[in-house]
């Protein structure tokens, strides 16, 4: 019998991808096993960043070095943009890029021997991949995949490239999929893409707004989150959807990626500054205890002190509850990575530290908010003597408790510590949970 292991790099969208095919390799009595034992190894890659490429190349080299006789399939964004560095790897013997991955379970039920690529122009992919899970997923949290590909074309941004531009999935698929994980028993499920909020411009007379109305309305689900969207996407009908029901988490991770106009312009994002803090101010305004997250870039071509001190003073005017931050990362490919005025490496190491002790503060700050008050919490693990999960809103929460809880049990806690990163809390009512 036939034994495989496999692994994502990367976002959200790739670990969804690795347990659709987990998922359909398990459905042909294929075995799941460790990397030392499979007969076959499959490697989900990323390239969104140089570090991201490096790691991908070292951990395809690390486990066939773990295991020298598997036959090795690598898949994903790298093998997609960069095929080229790696398609000599004489133990590598099916390259896989953004699409075809269905056919990956043919390919070792068929045994394959000989080296082959199925990387393909990217123009290519007009339409959606379908790739679902019916039986296996091992995230408290379920990620459900509803689009592919990318038509912004931001100048730092490999992304479009390696993925083409946006392939909606079908809202019949999605929404199938959404009552098997119910039935599984998921209690949160996270709608993800490459450009999430861009589902449906390839369709006629169906949109983001309009799915998610369309998922609030099967039964059974708990709590419905939306992974990243862009400002310009966030409709009124989609805020007020988030303020009036209780399913939709009450928070949203909206890019910024940068706090001068200048930069943004550069960046060829679609919006400025005053249009995407009115956005956040009407969401604040309807939505009061929302938590908004963003992504930050640091060291961007041409951004000098005053541009960085500006995003700083930006973030800290909006308010975000947490920044994820990134120093700017050229990207072969990019209009970004042709452009004068390129910032030292030691310059952006100095900016990613200094906004991320911004994040921390606000994060703080945010949290704060929450000491003393009752809140519902589900459970995702157990570490260290703590039961760990999130809140509507993100907040991290520690709880302890002498009794077991349940993986994927919602309880109600008091929180009675804050810290930047996460709170602690005692639960109430100890012993009965939300099932």
């Amino acid at each position: 019998m036939k034994s495989f292991y496999i692994y994502a790099l990367g976002c959200k969208v790739n670990s969804y991808e690795i347990e659709a095919i987990k998922d359909d390799l398990l459905s042909a009595n294929l075995v799941l096993t460790d990397e030392t034992n499979a007969d076959y190894i499959i490697i989900n890659t990323c390239c969104v960043t140089n570090t991201a490429a490096s790691k991908s190349r070292q951990k395809i080299n690390s486990l066939h070095n773990k295991n020298p006789h598997a036959k090795i399939i690598v898949m994903g964004c790298y093998v997609q943009g960069f095929y080229n560095e790696i398609k000599d790897y004489p133990y590598i013997l099916l390259y896989i890029g953004t699409n075809n991955r269905s056919k990956i379970k043919d390919y070792i039920l068929n045994d394959i021997n000989n080296k082959t690529s199925l990387v393909c122009d990217v123009s290519l992919f007009k339409e959606y991949e379908n790739l679902n899970i019916t039986n296996y997923f091992e995230n408290t949290r379920a990620y459900l995949k509803i689009q592919d590909g990318c038509n912004n074309f931001c100048s730092y941004c490999i992304i479009p490239y390696v993925r083409g531009t946006i392939k909606s999935r079908n809202k019949d698929e999605i929404l199938k999929e959404v009552q098997n994980l119910i039935s599984l028993g998921y209690k949160e499920i996270v709608l993800t893409g490459i450009h999430t909020g861009s589902y449906g411009q390839d369709l006629k007379d169906y949109d983001f707004t309009m799915l998610v109305k369309d998922i609030l309305k099967i039964n059974g689900l708990y709590r419905l989150r939306i992974s990243s969207i862009e400002e310009s996407e966030i409709t009124d009908e989609l805020i007020d959807l988030i303020k009036n029901n209780q399913i939709l988490a009450k928070h949203l991770h909206i890019p910024l990626q940068a706090g001068s106009d200048k930069i943004l312009k550069l960046m060829n994002r679609k919006y400025n500054l005053q249009t995407f803090k009115n956005k956040i101010k009407d969401i604040k305004n309807k939505i009061s205890d929302i938590a908004i997250t963003t992504d930050v870039i640091v060291g961007f071509p041409a951004e000098d002190d005053n541009d960085f001190l500006e995003t700083i003073n930006t973030c800290k005017e909006i308010g975000f509850s947490k920044i994820h931050v990134f120093p700017f990362s050229s990207r072969k490919g990019t209009l970004a990575s042709k452009m004068k005025n390129q910032v030292l490496n030691e310059v952006k190491k100095k900016r990613a530290n200094a906004l991320i002790a911004i994040s921390d503060e606000l994060n703080y700050n945010y949290n704060r908010q929450y000491l003393n008050k009752d809140i519902d919490v589900l459970i995702e693990e157990y570490d260290n003597g703590y039961y760990l999960g999130h809140t509507s809103n993100f907040i991290k929460v520690k709880c302890e408790s002498d009794k077991k809880i349940e993986r994927n049990s919602i309880i109600n806690v008091h929180i009675k510590q804050i810290y930047d990163s996460y709170v602690i809390a005692t639960i109430n009512k100890e012993g009965e949970t939300k099932k």
